[in-house]
């Protein structure tokens, strides 16, 4: 019984989800919707916090493209020593955790649990230099979502995020992606992607910018040798739109792929309901003493009064 009402409260949710959705589709509230946003970044342009040289290339370059590459190295953030060795702690524990635990599933998710044992993961994602990169992509006040560590299990059914899709929380995103093992080959596993402009075409041939989308009807749609794989070594680094672009977690074929993703908005969400934190607040709580104001503000974005 209990079972049921879980299963019964989860299908009321999308549908009512579903329902919001497409009321904010119609054009009147869309339009509405659409100039507040347009307004906000006007008037937030004057307090974007100041970036380095590295910083705004990382921000045009995502501007341009809606993906760019970098590494933990090349990030330069103090803390990323201290978050690496935690990482590599979670990735031992979530190695051995049977993938009969999740059947059915595509992966195994590090629970709130571990990840609050480990707290230099989910703070790496609070640095303020990532936060400055993320409000200056997003041209707006940023909101933190948090940290999801990932073991992709080989020869997984595709579904849910290996599936094509856009994300849909706000008009632009921003996810941070460490890989935590070397992604070289297609057989890995690798994040795909398919181009700015491209995703543009596809959702007009699909006429819709969400929900999950085959192989079959996207090689329909746009030629595979259109899609882009993100390769690279353990520790390379992808920042991505993940509104803009058309992605999704390719199956790994021969072993786990392991990755953390860091999770970004702007603190005014086209779809709210849409975003939650990977941990829960009490745990958040007790992460937050000695974070600066603008941490504080991002990590708590909902509690914020402009």
């Amino acid at each position: 019984m209990d079972m049921y009402k879980k299963t019964l409260a989860k299908e009321f949710k999308r549908a009512k989800n579903f329902g919001r959705r497409h009321i904010e589709d119609i054009f009147i509230f869309r339009n509405v919707a659409d100039n507040l946003h347009q307004k906000r970044i006007l008037e937030h342009t004057k307090n974007l916090p100041p970036l380095c040289d590295e910083g705004s290339a990382l921000v045009e370059k995502l501007r341009q493209d809606g993906v760019v590459i970098t590494s933990c190295k090349n990030l330069t953030i103090n803390s990323t020593p201290l978050f690496l060795e935690s990482a590599y702690k979670i990735k031992e524990k979530l190695s051995r955790e049977p993938s009969e635990n999740v059947p059915n599933e595509p992966f195994l998710l590090a629970s709130p649990s571990l990840v609050s044992n480990h707290p230099e993961t989910f703070l790496w994602g609070l640095n303020e230099k990532l936060l400055n990169i993320a409000e200056n992509y997003l041209g707006l006040p940023v909101a933190y979502h948090g940290m999801y560590f990932h073991r992709d299990l080989p020869n997984a059914k595709p579904v849910k995020s290996k599936l094509w899709h856009r994300d849909m929380e706000d008009y632009r995103s921003l996810k941070i992606i460490v890989y935590l093992n070397d992604i070289c080959d297609e057989s890995c596993g690798p994040l795909q992607f398919i181009p700015k402009n491209l995703s543009e075409k596809v959702s007009k041939k699909l006429g819709r910018n969400y929900g999950y989308t085959e192989d079959s009807l996207m090689q329909s749609l746009i030629p595979s040798h259109t899609w882009k794989s993100c390769l690279g070594p353990e520790q390379t680094v992808f920042l991505m739109d993940t509104v803009q672009l058309f992605h999704r977690g390719k199956v790994p074929l021969v072993t786990d792929r392991f990755a953390i993703f860091f999770d970004y908005t702007s603190r005014y969400p086209k779809r709210p309901y849409y975003c939650k934190s990977s941990l829960p607040k009490e745990k958040m709580i007790s992460l937050a003493q000695g974070l600066s104001d603008q941490q504080i503000k991002a990590l708590f974005w909902r509690d914020v009064v402009d």
